[in-house]
């Protein structure tokens, strides 16, 4: 026990030391990382659109009210920002094709924590998580949801699997690099995938809802905090949303491994 709570320490310690690096090494060029916010505050604000018509027109999405959508938008927009982040995984086709993880194979601790987490991109998430936030507040003020421990708890968890969600639901497509040359018409799927997250879930057709529900969970990422504070999840679906991010966790891990071991270094 006293050895993998150590453990543990040590990987959070690394990971603060990778998040303040991948800040500081990104400072350097500030206007690069200025210009990089800039444009994806762009996109935000067009990503906002959605929620601006919502409002103007007063138009509900399912039970859901214009201010409840809110709530939605906003964990969306907050979950596009952790996707933004995990820049270790958007740079593993590159390092795996050009056979430049040797270097990385020498170092202590999981290759998959520290390739994938060794460096962030926050230059195109603090606009998108910063928004998502207010976004997320205002609703939850509009809606006059009770600031209870038990509501605080329950989105906070929910939010928190929606990330380990993310992280398999990016990884595990990215592995398939490891088989083949190239995964840029599994990316764009992945993209468009993603994109059906930017409503609330009722705006589908129950078929479509059923299977971005359990055939491919997509709608737990950013549907199910919202969901929780407004009491729609059943308990089926309570469960499920804590069990499957979970899974695709352990998932992914197996992946990894069996990945690795097609890996060919830069000396053959």
């Amino acid at each position: 026990m006293r050895y993998f709570l150590s453990r543990c320490k040590w990987y959070f310690h690394m990971l603060w030391m990778f998040a303040k690096m991948s800040m500081l090494s990104q400072l350097e060029y500030r206007l690069n990382f200025i210009a990089f916010s800039a444009v994806e505050l762009g996109y935000m604000i067009i990503k906002l659109l959605y929620l601006v018509i919502v409002m103007h027109t007063g138009v509900t999405v399912g039970s859901l009210t214009p201010d409840m959508v809110m709530m939605f938008i906003g964990t969306y927009i907050f979950m596009t920002g952790i996707w933004m982040m995990f820049r270790g995984i958007n740079e593993l086709p590159y390092k795996v094709l050009h056979g430049e993880m040797d270097l990385l194979m020498t170092k202590p601790g999981s290759l998959q924590f520290l390739q994938t987490f060794g460096q962030f991109n926050f230059g195109l998430t603090i606009p998108n998580v910063t928004a998502g936030l207010i976004l997320i507040v205002i609703s939850w003020r509009r809606v006059h949801i009770p600031v209870t421990l038990i509501n605080i708890a329950g989105f906070t968890l929910y939010l928190m699997l929606g990330i380990v969600l993310t992280y398999g639901f990016i990884l595990i497509p990215t592995l398939l690099i490891f088989w083949v040359t190239s995964i840029g018409g599994v990316s764009n799927m992945i993209i468009a995938t993603w994109e059906l997250n930017n409503m609330p879930m009722q705006l589908y057709n129950k078929y479509l809802r059923a299977a971005g529900t359990y055939l491919l969970p997509i709608f737990l990422i950013t549907n199910w905090p919202g969901q929780f504070l407004f009491r729609q999840l059943s308990l089926l679906e309570s469960v499920w949303g804590v069990f499957f991010p979970l899974l695709l966790l352990v998932l992914s891990r197996i992946m990894w491994k069996q990945a690795f071991r097609r890996y060919t270094s830069a000396n053959g």
